[in-house]
């Protein structure tokens, strides 16, 4: 453990995080917003993390072939940006625009036949919105998961082959919520059926979807052009611009307070589970944590 921390400090990565997560602290500071939930959270998934790290070994990050041709590495990357770029904006203007519709070539067509098809079998199996829940599933991990695949990527390098020490890093991540959780259902707030269909629509619309695209996708082909450092912390902050809408909404309106909240908040999140997917080789246990926060949180 103490070489890895040692690492950690003479990381150009890890220090270049630091600087823009402090800034934006700094920043809501500034403007008058309150920083104890936000420092109290990163504390957490500091220390976490590096439990994670003790309790899995070294050799469990999953390796990319180095024979691929640079074209079809490149045009991977490509895709997956192109996703996260679409799927960004959808979710953006989805927050910021209640009730206005993105409009977008081909992909309007793909997302309205999916949305029905969510609407007709989902319903009884997750929480809400069972037409989001589905065209989730497909833009953030479905129709991603098919070009990488024709484009030449394997299964489990995307985070869908044999893990490592899954379940004792899930146990040790969800510990806390899943008490919280039964407590719930004990005291009534809550039933066993409930939890199961919040759960099933989360993994859908939001844990499992996007656990593929940032970590299986992002993190894996960002990895092959620099050194897993580099591809963990630049994921981590996508992730939070990726969630700039959602940020932006709770911050009324001020997109810079926004994008500030999401590097504080959803930047951690996201450095969280690239660490637990890279030390588990899948993503199992990224999904579920991922999910179980999101539960816990609401």
């Amino acid at each position: 453990m103490k070489q890895k921390i040692n690492d950690v400090l003479k990381s150009c990565a890890a220090w270049f995080f630091a600087v823009i997560w402090i800034t934006s602290i700094i920043y809501l500071l500034i403007t008058g917003n309150g920083v104890i939930g936000s420092s109290a959270f990163a504390l957490g998934v500091l220390v976490f993390s590096a439990i994670t790290v003790a309790i899995t070994k070294d050799e469990a990050e999953i390796s990319t072939p180095e024979t691929r041709k640079p074209i079809l590495m490149w045009t991977q990357l490509l895709v997956v940006l192109f996703f996260v770029l679409l799927t960004g904006y959808r979710g953006f203007v989805f927050n910021m625009m209640p009730g206005r519709l993105v409009q977008i070539p081909i992909w309007s067509l793909f997302a309205g036949w999916f949305e029905n098809l969510g609407g007709r079998y989902l319903p009884n199996l997750v929480d809400h919105s069972p037409g989001t829940n589905a065209v989730n599933f497909a833009g953030y991990f479905l129709i991603p998961l098919i070009l990488l695949l024709l484009l030449g990527a394997r299964l489990p390098e995307l985070g869908l082959g044999k893990g490592h020490r899954v379940w004792r890093v899930v146990a040790f991540w969800v510990s806390i919520p899943v008490t919280f959780f039964i407590i719930n259902i004990l005291n009534g707030s809550t039933t066993l059926i409930q939890l199961a269909r919040t759960f099933f629509g989360n993994l859908l619309r939001n844990g499992f979807s996007e656990e593929f695209l940032f970590r299986g996708a992002l993190q894996t082909r960002l990895k092959q052009w620099m050194s897993s450092d580099w591809a963990l912390i630049i994921q981590a902050l996508a992730f939070a611009v990726w969630h700039l809408g959602t940020d932006t909404q709770f911050m009324g309106g001020d997109v810079l307070q926004g994008l500030a909240l999401g590097i504080a908040s959803h930047s951690m999140l996201g450095l969280a589970l690239g660490i637990i997917f890279q030390r588990t080789r899948n993503l199992i246990a990224p999904s579920i944590v991922h999910v179980a926060n999101n539960m816990f949180g609401s």
